[in-house]
């Protein structure tokens, strides 16, 4: 599903103050499999350093069109036999009229001139610039050559202004690099929000009440989204799970506190898919001590209330598709069909915790999934990410 593993990429940085963004780039493409090498033209080494580069791609930084220690052949040359991609950003309208017009006089220029390769714009700049005759019209000749020039974002400027000239999100430019490898980006410029993992309900300063949830399934259908192209928030509960790249990830422990959080994400934006994977407390202690409860009497009482509902108390404001999770020890089938009818689910995944290899903790799982329009569909046991990206184009391909 990767198909960014092992493409070698060029990353051209020219001379914007936007270039300090481009650290994120080289991190995320990088944990997408890929090969990065940095080339920085000397402007662009004002705003940023190669030292810092080399060290985020693990790779030798090119900074000169003739270094002093010159190897056999010019290096910018080599460059054009072994890429997959160059990617130019941020790209400066001096870098983009240069390129336009056909001028190879400095380090990226000269690259961009002799490389043969796909080659993706992301500019960078103010916004008379870009609306500059010249910028347009050298954009114009780039893409009547079939080069890429992404428009750039409009918002707050450096320069204090406001109007089209930010550089594109990095999750758009992670989206527009995929494109050049022919991905379907099946849910780009779509709003996902998942929950994942468990809840912890306070008894006193050191004890709660819990679950097993490793929150395994929810990070696995947040990668899968966040792979199709999507705009994911993550709210998760405790895990030891590692964060996923380009996914907005929010911690809370209580179920009180995951209310709060999406309600507030709700009011926020509109979200295309939500999936409530997250194994959420039950009960909750009615009255929490606030010293630590000692261990002196044989037994010890506990007052619990329900938790509050949070699908039923967001539903009213949640637009779209709604998918829950429902683990179960027996009548599975009927006790998920009861709850995804009475929570207004359009979707809901069923699975046992009393089933080896599958549910908490593990890292495989089996389940059977449900929606409101009678679709049924079972995915046998398989590692959590394959469940997740089967359930995720299923839901893409009824939709």
């Amino acid at each position: 599903m990767n198909n960014l593993k092992n493409k070698n990429i060029l990353l051209c940085i020219t001379g914007s103050i936007a270039a300090y963004k481009s650290c994120e780039i080289i991190r995320l493409l990088t944990k997408e499999g890929a090969q990065v090498q940095v080339a920085i033209s000397e402007s662009g080494l004002e705003f940023i350093g190669a030292a810092t580069l080399a060290a985020i791609s693990n790779n030798k930084v090119i900074t000169e069109l003739f270094p002093k220690s010159p190897k056999k052949g010019l290096e910018h040359i080599d460059l054009a036999f072994d890429l997959d991609l160059i990617v130019i950003a941020p790209a400066t309208a001096n870098i983009l009229c240069k390129s336009g017009n056909g001028v190879a006089d400095d380090l990226i220029s000269t690259i961009i001139s002799v490389c043969e390769q796909k080659q993706i714009f992301f500019p960078a700049m103010n916004h008379r610039m870009w609306q500059n005759q010249a910028t347009i019209d050298a954009v114009e000749k780039l893409r009547l050559r079939e080069k890429i020039v992404i428009n750039p974002d409009e918002g707050h400027l450096a320069s204090l202004h406001t109007g089209e000239g930010r550089l594109p999100t990095i999750n758009k430019i992670i989206n527009e690099i995929k494109k050049c490898f022919d991905y379907v980006l099946h849910l780009e410029n779509q709003n996902i929000l998942v929950t994942a993992g468990p809840t912890r309900e306070p008894i006193d300063p050191v004890r709660f009440i819990s679950n097993r949830s490793s929150g395994k399934m929810g990070y696995s259908i947040a990668k899968i989204c966040k792979d199709y192209g999507g705009n994911v928030d993550l709210i998760s509960g405790p895990t030891n799970l590692q964060i996923i790249p380009n996914v907005n990830t929010m911690n809370i422990e209580t179920t009180n506190e995951l209310y709060e959080k999406m309600i507030f994400l709700l009011e926020e934006k509109k979200y295309k898919y939500i999936f409530m994977v997250a194994a959420v407390a039950d009960y909750q202690l009615k009255k929490i001590k606030n010293h630590k409860i000692k261990s002196k009497e044989n037994k010890l009482n506990l007052e619990l209330v329900k938790t509050i509902d949070i699908i039923k108390k967001t539903s009213e404001k949640n637009e779209g598709i709604t998918i829950g999770f429902a683990l179960e020890t027996e009548n599975g089938e009927r006790n998920a069909k009861e709850k995804m009818r009475k929570k207004d689910l359009d979707y809901i995944i069923l699975n046992y915790a009393n089933e080896e290899n599958a549910g908490f903790e593990s890292n495989t799982n089996h389940v059977y999934m449900f929606s409101k329009n009678g679709f049924k569909k079972e995915f046998k046991l398989d590692r959590k990410d394959r469940i997740a990206k089967k359930i995720i184009d299923s839901i893409i391909k009824n939709d």
